[in-house]
């Protein structure tokens, strides 16, 4: 829940007072985003999806103050009242009418104690929703959430500028439906400062997996670092990439999803597992897959692929 953003996206200007208001806190990034370290007993992805529903809801019937009264205190001490209805309410009918939701992340993080945000220490939480619009447009919705006497609270609301209902983002979001919400959780190993650099790695994942599904051959091999060695150690790199550009060529269309993604970060190595989908012409695999990042300069690049782990 750091100020970074994969693919970063200007929000609505109506909206900006609650984007940088909880840039700091509930990680202003328009994808599949970083969790945290435990869950407490009986607060499920499930709960926390219709948790965001109801809250939009009352967004939607603009009972904006019901809102603000159920919020947690961390909204309560930064946002009045007042301040809270009418930007929120620039922000909403900015929309215009809304035909459908989905959910497309739920995130979970452990703030420390001294943290940067200066935030109380605790568990918060954010859902991501993919929303259509009555325009034909799509937008991102993001409701947060603080734990605060065992139950979730209300802490926030950003809403993502709308973009064409066609148009694919560069970092694919998983299928949105509402079958199973734990698969698209992604989580973090606890750790110290290093967790900061998790929406960089996570970045690193998807930037990777869009290029392979965009069968951008020269952008795909860019993710690798120069210490690459291939999974079968007699292969030279030379050979692995003429086998790469080759079968990445041969395909005519490419989908590489990623969902439920782990990371892990140990100083300047970080490990990525996840359950990738893989879809190329008539091929459909679905398998699990971890990625080995070593950092180099600004960049997190991948060392090792392992599949099947």
């Amino acid at each position: 829940m750091q100020a970074t953003e994969q693919d970063s996206k200007k929000r609505h200007p109506m909206n900006r007072f609650f984007t940088q208001f909880l840039a700091a806190c509930l990680m202003a990034s328009t994808s599949l985003i970083v969790a945290a370290a435990q869950q407490p007993p009986g607060t499920s992805s499930d709960e926390l999806v219709r948790a965001a529903l109801q809250s939009l809801q009352k967004a939607d019937t603009d009972r904006l103050g019901e809102l603000w009264e159920s919020g947690s205190s961390v909204l309560k001490s930064r946002v009045p009242k007042t301040t809270f209805i009418e930007t929120t309410r620039k922000a909403r009918l900015s929309m215009g009418p809304v035909t459908a939701r989905d959910w497309s992340s739920v995130a979970r993080l452990q703030y420390r104690a001294g943290n940067e945000s200066g935030f109380p220490a605790g568990l918060y939480a954010n859902v991501d929703l993919v929303t259509q619009l009555g325009n034909g447009k799509s937008a991102s919705e993001r409701i947060s959430f603080a734990m605060e006497n065992n139950s979730w609270r209300f802490t926030g609301y950003v809403i993502a500028p709308p973009t064409p209902s066609s148009a694919t983002p560069a970092a694919p979001l998983a299928p949105a439906t509402s079958s199973a919400p734990a698969t698209r959780t992604t989580q973090l190993a606890p750790s110290s400062a290093s967790d900061a650099r998790a929406p960089e790695v996570e970045a690193a994942v998807h930037a990777w997996a869009a290029a392979w599904s965009a069968r951008d051959v020269g952008r795909y091999l860019l993710a690798y670092a120069p210490e690459f060695t291939p999974a079968n150690r007699q292969q030279s790199r030379k050979n692995w990439e003429e086998e790469r550009r080759a079968r990445i060529a041969g395909k005519s269309t490419i989908s590489v999803t990623v969902q439920g993604l782990a990371i892990s970060i140990d100083g300047q190595t970080a490990t990525a597992r996840f359950r990738q989908t893989y879809r190329a012409d008539d091929l459909n695999e679905v398998g699990r897959k971890t990625l080995e990042f070593q950092r180099s300069g600004t960049q997190w690049l991948i060392r090792k692929e392992t599949a099947g782990v």
